[in-house]
């Protein structure tokens, strides 16, 4: 599982998206950059009348653990839909590599079937108009997945409108991790850590304790920014966290709440309580295990990271919050399943929709869930008693499905839809990581962010032609 949580080197520019979408249009494909209001998908009738099997190609970023779950999966459901559908998935290395290869096949007009993409990818493919809405294929096709079984919390991220554009299958969460014996040492108590000021005020007291020893560390990417922001209950950008109408238009800085998060954490590292490891999440990991820092901000990827280098000795608590627990939370990471529209058959892709649903089904996602670390997406899932005894031998493993289950779908855990995204996080970290170094006030580094962030949304929209 990756722990890295870094900016894709290869994600599509404005300019690219721009050349894909006049490029699809100069060549007669029906191209939209609202797939929401693509027109009804396929149902049933269309596999049924194909002759022989249907070919589906799957392309995918998963490797280690995941990889093997994941393929393990597609070979059950080929052996279930024998001599119907026959699906093929390709392994095109990271998600950077795999939605790379994906934009050079949107100007070949040679996509997979099925892409499988990272969450930071669903602002561009959202805009470059080459699926099917996952939340049409559910409502053409009902004997297949229901997505009412999918967590709300899953179905907020990857919607627009109000509609589904794809389906989740691996999801990771961000959490909060501490060393029992430093905590203990400081008088720190464990229920005092639901609260990001909570979790501040522990940080100095370690500190304090354990002069030698840092109180808090997390990685500097963009993810933990916007973090920060939905668990202070605030939208990253507007309108509407870019979920409704055409999309982001500016990034938002300038919540109360959010702004005193920055200022939390921000406060943590000028005074050297807090211990800067850069952008990578397994420098983090590296010097939490050693017990150079009491508490680590990571994704729930770390907790097999963790298992990998034998740590012992911590404990997994929920992401800590600043905003009320109602509207605030955590952001799910991961990766979702998009079906492709464009140069596709109807039997094409209501073939595709029925491997995406068996994929998202509970007892794939119960099987890869347990072999990879991510959490299940189906909440059926939770009352397998299988699942539960799995939950019960792995404490860490139950904190992040409990805090799955318990983040609210609400605006500010719907994160920032744009397909700007690469460049917002760049404008972010580079101001972020002088104000967390005391070179800038907090206030100037906000407002600089700000500032180029804006230049940046509107850039792309100019090139993308929204």
């Amino acid at each position: 599982m990756r722990l890295l949580r870094a900016i894709p080197r290869l994600l599509p520019t404005a300019a690219v998206i721009a050349t894909i979408l006049l490029a699809t249009t100069a060549c007669g494909t029906t191209t939209t950059t609202s797939p929401t209001t693509s027109a009804a998908a396929p149902g049933p009738d269309a596999l049924a009348s194909a002759n022989g099997p249907v070919k589906v190609t799957l392309w995918h970023g998963l490797g280690g653990s995941a990889g093997a779950a994941f393929q393990a999966a597609v070979d059950a459901f080929n052996a279930a839909n024998s001599g119907k559908i026959q699906a093929e998935a390709v392994f095109q290395g990271s998600y950077a590599d795999t939605l790379a290869k994906y934009t050079s096949a949107i100007r070949d007009q040679s996509t997979p079937s099925v892409l499988i993409s990272s969450d930071i990818t669903t602002g561009f493919l959202h805009d470059a108009g080459q699926t099917v809405p996952a939340q049409a294929l559910a409502a053409a096709n009902p004997g297949d997945l229901s997505l009412d079984t999918l967590r709300p919390a899953a179905r907020n991220y990857y919607s627009a409108d109000g509609a589904l554009l794809a389906v989740p299958l691996n999801t990771s969460m961000p959490l909060l991790y501490v060393n029992n014996a430093l905590l203990a040492k400081a008088g720190v108590k464990q229920s005092s850590l639901g609260t990001l000021d909570g979790v501040a005020a522990a940080a100095r007291a370690v500190h304090a304790a354990s002069p030698d020893v840092a109180g808090i560390v997390q990685p500097f990417d963009g993810w933990w920014f916007e973090q920060l922001t939905a668990g202070a209950g605030e939208q990253y950008c507007g309108p509407d966290n870019g979920r409704t109408g055409n999309g982001a238009t500016s990034l938002s800085l300038g919540g109360a709440t959010q702004r005193a998060a920055f200022a939390t954490m921000a406060g943590l590292y000028t005074d050297g309580v807090g211990l800067n490891t850069g952008t990578n999440g397994n420098d983090a990991l590296s010097a939490f295990s050693a017990g150079r820092v009491a508490m680590m901000l990571n994704s729930s990827g770390s907790i097999g990271g963790l298992k990998a280098a034998g740590t012992t000795g911590y404990t997994a608590l929920p992401y800590p919050l600043s905003g009320p627990a109602e509207s605030s939370g955590a952001l799910i990471g991961g990766a979702a399943m998009w079906v492709s529209g464009p140069g596709h058959d109807p039997a094409e892709q209501v073939a595709s929709w029925k491997l995406v649903s068996y994929l998202a089904s509970a007892g794939v996602q119960e099987a890869f869930s347990q072999a990879s670390g991510y959490a299940p997406i189906n909440t059926a899932v939770d009352s397998s008693p299988t699942e539960q005894a799995f939950l019960a031998a792995n404490p860490a493993y139950a904190t992040l499905s409990k805090q799955f289950a318990a983040t609210p779908a609400t605006p500010a855990t719907s994160g920032c839809l744009s397909g700007a995204m690469t460049g917002i996080r760049a404008n972010v970290v580079s101001a972020m990581q002088s104000a967390f170094s005391g070179a800038t006030p907090l206030q100037d580094a906000l407002d600089s962010a700000q500032k180029a962030a804006d230049i940046t949304i509107a850039s792309y929209r100019q090139q993308a032609g929204r």
